[in-house]
Order: C-alpha cells, then sequence, then structure tokens
C-alpha cells in the first residue's frame, strides 16, 4: 500500500510563527526545536504511521516537551499543530490563539505536558474536535509552498 503524502512544518516555519504569535525571540535550544520538527516525519517514516492527526499530536507533544523556546511552548506547540493541520486540510482553531475556543485543547496540552496524555492520545483528540478547511489562504498556501513533503 502505498503512503499518505502530507506537507510538513519546517523549523524556520514555527520559529517564524513563534515570532509571530508568541514573541519576538529565537529558541533557546535550536537543535530541540529541529528534533521536534523531525519527530513526526520519522515515526511516518519509519514508523509507517499515516494518520494525519496522530503526527499533528507527535509535533506539538514534541515542542512541548523539548522546551526548545524561552517560554511559550505549550502556546507554540498549539500554533503549530493547528498549522500543519492547515496545510494538510484540516484546523482545530478558527484564530491562532483564540482563547475562549481553547480551553479544551489547553488542557489536553497541560495534560502531555504533565505525561497524562501521550502523543497518540492528543492526535485522538485533535482528530475529534477538528474540521476540514473550505479554501486556501495565502498564508497556508505560502506555508504549503515552503514545507517538507514527506
Amino acid at each position: 500500500m502505498a503512503s499518505k503524502t502530507y506537507r510538513f512544518l519546517s523549523a524556520n516555519q514555527v520559529q517564524r510563527l513563534y515570532t509571530t504569535y508568541i514573541a519576538n525571540t529565537s529558541p533557546s535550544q535550536p537543535a530541540l526545536l529541529e528534533s521536534a520538527i523531525t519527530s513526526p516525519m520519522n515515526i511516518k517514516h519509519y514508523g509507517g504511521q499515516q494518520d494525519l492527526f496522530v503526527l499533528a499530536g507527535e509535533l506539538a507533544t514534541k515542542i512541548m516537551k523539548n522546551h526548545a523556546f524561552p517560554d511559550g511552548n505549550k502556546r507554540i506547540a498549539l500554533v503549530a499543530a493547528d498549522r500543519f493541520l492547515k496545510m494538510n486540510g484540516y484546523r482545530l482553531q478558527r484564530l491562532p490563539l483564540h482563547e475562549q475556543n481553547n480551553i479544551a485543547l489547553e488542557d489536553a496540552h497541560v495534560k502531555v505536558v504533565e505525561n497524562k496524555m501521550s502523543a497518540e492520545e492528543l492526535g485522538k483528540f485533535y482528530a475529534s474536535i477538528a474540521t476540514a478547511i473550505e479554501e486556501w489562504t495565502p498564508d497556508i498556501i505560502a506555508y504549503r509552498n515552503e514545507a517538507i513533503e514527506c
């Protein structure tokens, strides 16, 4: 059976999301950011994981636990997972960091950091709340064009 092809964020793209939505600073641990970014690609390629939402859960979990940024790792994990899903046809939220809509997402991310939820469980949670995007916006198209295809 042929493997599905997805678009994955690069470390530079996550850095750009961080400076746009969280703070204008660089990761304090760039190697840990790179490790977090490559993790979902590795589990897809070497582990055979084809579930887009589990891959998004892996991405978010690694960003949170690797703690590459000085602050805002849970927030950037949410933004990155949402952008990853948007590049592949789904979304978790209409507006990044829209506080009112993110209580359940925030709770799930806290559970991950506290080791009360796995990356796979987070991915299943994402699948339960995600919606298909209706049309590609210019920013999503730009991110897709720069993304790593795997």
